[in-house]
């Protein structure tokens, strides 16, 4: 078995990492000569990609498409969101490997497709993105769908939390914060890590996976005890009763059908795991 993983960042790289422990032969791609050096390091097959691809790739570019299955995990970055821009680059991406000889993608894609939904969501629930970032990775699922068809496995992370990222550091002292009552969407990496894991053993048939922890407490009660645990100042909600109809992702198919049981599925138990300077 043969992984190639498109964006070795704070999601890919630890993933790599785990694939590499179970024997599978990973490749891994960064832009940069340095991050290729890294993963050499690491004892990952680096590959130096940048897009969009043109048809005229290099050896190593054939060699780090040619494999089993190519995971796409390249967020398109909040700051200068161009969607056009990105969406031709996944799509370069998609072409070129199926023209190498892949065989089947795992997309990366998010929650936020479901806004503006509120309640219990579904992986087969209907949706009508109408986010920025809802409306550019919903356009790049029909896409890769209609060039990989069943060859394509998409999967909806949650807010993802973890080593160094947890949104209590950002919203820590704030006061006034709307949507207390909002319920939480978040899925720690480890998890995410053993459901891509089974996905790619598995080759389930549901063309279209989410994850999310099954509980969902209120942004007030979940930021305010992480806060607690953290030793940070806590932040401060309105009263106001915004988003307290807010959706809460139900991942009971996905996790029924990898037969995967979460680590860290209850929220409140977790401690966030950042380092405070």
């Amino acid at each position: 078995m043969k992984v190639s993983i498109c964006g070795c960042g704070w999601l890919g790289l630890p993933l790599a990492l785990s694939l590499k422990s179970q024997a599978i032969e990973v490749w891994g791609s960064k832009t940069t000569i340095e991050g290729v050096n890294v993963l050499q390091q690491l004892g990952i097959n680096g590959c130096l990609l940048t897009l969009p691809l043109t048809e005229e790739m290099n050896p190593t570019t054939i060699q780090f498409l040619t494999t089993d299955v190519l995971i796409i995990a390249i967020p398109p970055g909040r700051r200068n969101l161009e969607p056009q821009v990105h969406i031709e680059n996944i799509m370069s991406l998609a072409t070129a490997a199926k023209k190498a000889g892949c065989q089947r993608i795992i997309f990366i894609s998010t929650t936020s497709v479901y806004d503006p939904l509120q309640g219990e969501v579904l992986e087969t629930t209907p949706i009508h993105p109408n986010s920025a970032s809802g409306q550019l990775h919903y356009t790049l699922e029909q896409q890769l769908r209609q060039q990989w068809q069943q060859q394509l496995t998409v999967l909806r992370l949650s807010g993802l939390i973890g080593p160094q990222r947890h949104p209590v550091m950002f919203l820590s002292g704030r006061q006034q914060l709307s949507a207390g009552k909002q319920p939480v969407n978040l899925v720690h990496l480890d998890d995410c890590i053993r459901v891509i894991s089974a996905i790619i053993a598995q080759h389930p048939s549901m063309p279209i996976m989410h994850l999310a922890a099954s509980t969902h407490p209120s942004r007030e009660q979940y930021y305010t005890a992480m806060a607690i645990k953290s030793q940070l100042p806590i932040p401060e909600f309105s009263d106001d009763n915004h988003g307290v109809n807010g959706k809460k992702i139900n991942s009971n198919q996905t996790l029924n059908t990898l037969s995967v049981v979460l680590q860290h599925d209850d929220l409140l138990l977790g401690i966030p795991q950042i380092s405070l300077k």
